[in-house]
C-alpha cells in the first residue's frame, strides 16, 4: 500500500508539471509583440450661435425742423457669432413683436463666414439675416434701426429679436 501511495504521488507530481508545461507554453504562443483594436470618432451635427454684447436701446430724439423724426442706428452694442459644420446653412431673424408701432431693421455689417443679406423689417417672421454658410466659423456686427413718424407720437417698443440657424 506504501508502494501505491508513492506511485500515485509520483503520477499526481508528473501531472502537475505537465500541466504547468502547457500552461506555460500556451502563454507563451499566444503572445505578440504587437496587438490593434479599433477607435471610432464620431461627429454630429453642430450648429451654434450666440449673440454677445448685450441688450441695444435704441432712442430717436432728434428731428430737422420740417422733417421727419431722425433714425436712431446702433452697430457697436451687439455682434453674432456661429459654428457649423454642415453645409448649406443661413441665419434668419424675427421679432415677437406681431404690430409694433415704430419700424425696426436689421441687418448684418462685416460679415465673415457667410454672406450678408439685405436689410430686413423685423416681423413675426423669419426673414433671412445671413445667408450662403457652410461648414465655418463666423461672425457679424448687428446693426439696428428705428424709424418713426411724427403722426406715430411717442412710446416704446419692446421686442425680443430672434436669431435662427437653420438649413439654407
Amino acid at each position: 500500500m506504501y508502494e501505491k501511495l508513492n506511485i500515485m504521488k509520483a503520477i499526481a507530481k508528473v501531472f502537475l508539471l505537465v500541466v504547468l508545461l502547457v500552461l506555460g507554453i500556451a502563454g507563451y504562443t499566444y503572445a505578440a509583440s504587437s496587438d490593434n483594436h479599433t477607435v471610432t470618432v464620431t461627429v454630429s451635427a453642430i450648429n451654434e450661435l450666440a449673440i454677445t454684447g448685450g441688450n441695444v436701446t435704441l432712442v430717436i430724439n432728434t428731428a430737422t425742423a420740417g422733417s421727419e423724426p431722425s433714425d436712431a442706428v446702433d452697430n457697436t452694442t451687439a455682434d453674432l457669432d456661429w459654428t457649423t459644420n454642415e453645409a448649406t446653412k443661413k441665419i434668419t431673424v424675427e421679432t415677437d413683436q406681431a404690430a409694433p408701432t415704430f419700424s425696426l431693421k436689421a441687418v448684418a455689417q462685416n460679415v465673415t463666414g457667410g454672406t450678408a443679406a439685405s436689410e430686413v423689417t423685423l416681423s413675426t417672421t423669419a426673414a433671412d439675416f445671413v445667408t450662403t454658410i457652410s461648414t465655418t466659423t463666423g461672425g457679424c456686427d448687428i446693426q439696428y434701426t428705428v424709424s418713426a413718424t411724427a403722426a406715430q407720437g411717442t412710446g416704446s417698443d419692446v421686442h425680443t429679436v430672434t436669431y435662427t440657424i437653420t438649413a439654407g
